[in-house]
């Protein structure tokens, strides 16, 4: 039995909203079902001293969660460190698993675990533990002689086996933040993984195009545990909600048996649901859906093999409010070779869907998706040389600043579409109280709320972020209005 201490690391509270680190608690879980000794140190939601906890605890293998460049910046600081303890070092998680050769030679943790890691994570201490070779662990990057070396990729595990999650180890109710209707809700998973296969997406590596789904039976142990600790909202963070009909319709039916008081949300696909399965979802407490639909031009969902059918879309939007679910509907403006024609087709088909939000998001290449594995070979984009730089330069742009414009849309226009949804999505009436701004007073008090939990200078740091970033909204929302007439805006 070996000791193994996970972290998961701190970043700036404004810029990521504390969530339950669901990865870590399903590795940590799985690893105790088999027998190791398993703590979990959270730096993100609650201030903690991980040097203090090693010290304490003498773990024999420390992990550290990478699923953004934001908090591999810190991951990097700790690694230098734990490392200097004479302790091993293992990184997981979706920023580690699209870059790890970023990541090793940078940070040079000992392994990084690509993809999924429960398993990998217990072949690789039992292999530590009894000295074997690593390179016939599946699922591994790693340094051997100055040269980086990959063992065979391991395929996505059936996570209907796993093990309950073990929620001790972690106070649930330092995860709390507010929605839609709801003040102490928390994320959940029921199911991993999206069979599309989406140019813009990166989580094709990680999750294989497959969709697994959990049994409705463990989800509901974990709501009836989550439930007790107070919460009374639930997003579940699957790329797909329960795609299939009788797993999704039992955890309804479920639901609605147990009465809970709390109510909850998922993200969908068009074509999966029809008008009967969303009336029994909002019966069991379903409140919002989010669709990513991305383009309201057919053959730009053809070139992005999203593979649905734009002319269900305003049908099933329309079940959905009628029903009483509130639906917010994604798109992705600045695609490549994106005309502004097409770009204004896309903004017509949004406003005409009837969605309570829109969200119109600018294209960013995420590293492993189609498009930026094109845009790198055709040398118009490539990420930056360190962590820091992919950290700051991408994932933490400013509000104002595209990184990089694929498409023949000018810049200016693509921003002022941009903040233009969110200035509608901020000053309409949706189902915050029915309140003019609702929105943004929502997001304004949760904002506040949590910068307190981190001192003085996260607080004025904070504000003037959450500041900028209202200020850039409104300017480029209002202040052009003949790039708004042109996509039919004003």
């Amino acid at each position: 039995m070996l000791k193994i201490m996970l972290i998961n690391p701190p970043m700036p509270v404004f810029i990521r909203v504390p969530s339950l680190p669901l990865g870590l608690l399903s590795i940590a879980s799985y690893l105790k079902h088999y027998g190791h000794e398993v703590k979990l140190v959270e730096c993100l939601a609650e201030a903690n001293d991980v040097e203090a906890s090693i010290k304490e605890f003498k773990p024999d293998v420390v992990g550290i969660t990478a699923m953004s460049f934001l908090g591999s910046i810190e991951a990097k600081r700790l690694t230098e460190k734990i490392k200097g303890m004479g302790i091993t070092v293992v990184w997981g998680g979706q920023a580690a698993t699209a870059m790890p050769e970023l990541i090793l030679r940078e940070a040079k943790p000992d392994f990084i675990t690509l993809g999924e890691g429960e398993i990998t994570w217990l072949e690789l201490v039992n292999t530590l533990e009894c000295g074997s070779d690593v390179s016939a662990v599946q699922g591994l990057a790693y340094t051997e002689n100055g040269k980086i070396k990959y063992t065979a990729p391991r395929d996505v595990a059936d996570i209907s086996l796993f093990p309950d999650i073990d929620w001790s180890m972690v106070k649930v109710e330092k995860y709390f933040s507010s929605f839609f209707g709801c003040d102490k809700m928390v994320y959940l998973h029921a199911s991993k993984g999206c069979p599309a296969r989406c140019t813009f997406c990166s989580n094709q590596q990680f999750h294989q195009n497959r969709n697994r789904c959990r049994n409705p039976e463990q989800i509901i142990r974990d709501i009836d545990y989550l439930y007790g600790c107070g919460v009374n909202g639930i997003y579940f963070s699957d790329e797909l909600f329960l795609p299939k009909r009788e797993l999704r319709t039992k955890l309804c039916e479920m639901l609605i048996e147990r009465n809970y008081k709390l109510i909850w949300g998922c993200q969908m696909r068009l074509g999966v649901l029809n008008e009967d399965d969303i009336k029994l979802m909002y019966k069991a407490g379903c409140r919002w859906i989010l669709f990513g639909i991305e383009s309201g031009d057919p053959e730009r969902i053809k070139s992005i093999k999203k593979n649905i059918d734009l002319s269900s879309a305003k049908e099933t939007i329309g079940w959905c409010e009628k029903a009483g679910i509130t639906v917010q509907a994604s798109f992705i403006i600045g695609f490549p070779d994106e005309t502004p024609e097409e770009t204004k087709r896309t903004v017509t088909f949004a406003n005409g869907l009837g969605a309570s939000l829109v969200v119109m998001n600018i294209l960013t290449p995420l590293p492993n998706s189609e498009i930026y594995d094109r845009a790198r070979a055709e040398g118009k984009f490539s990420y930056p040389d360190t962590i820091k730089d992919v950290a700051l330069k991408v994932e933490q742009r400013a509000t104002d600043k595209i990184i990089v414009n694929l498409s023949a849309v000018p810049d200016k226009d693509l921003k002022v579409i941009h903040h233009y949804f969110q200035w509608k999505a901020f000053t309409g009436k949706d189902s915050v109280k029915d309140d003019s701004f609702g929105i943004i007073k929502k997001m304004a008090g949760d904002a506040i709320n949590r910068i307190f939990r981190h001192g003085i200078k996260g607080f004025f740091y904070g504000t003037y972020v959450s500041a900028k970033q209202f200020l850039t909204v409104f300017y480029y929302s209002n202040m052009h209005r003949k790039i708004l007439k042109k996509y039919g805006l004003k």
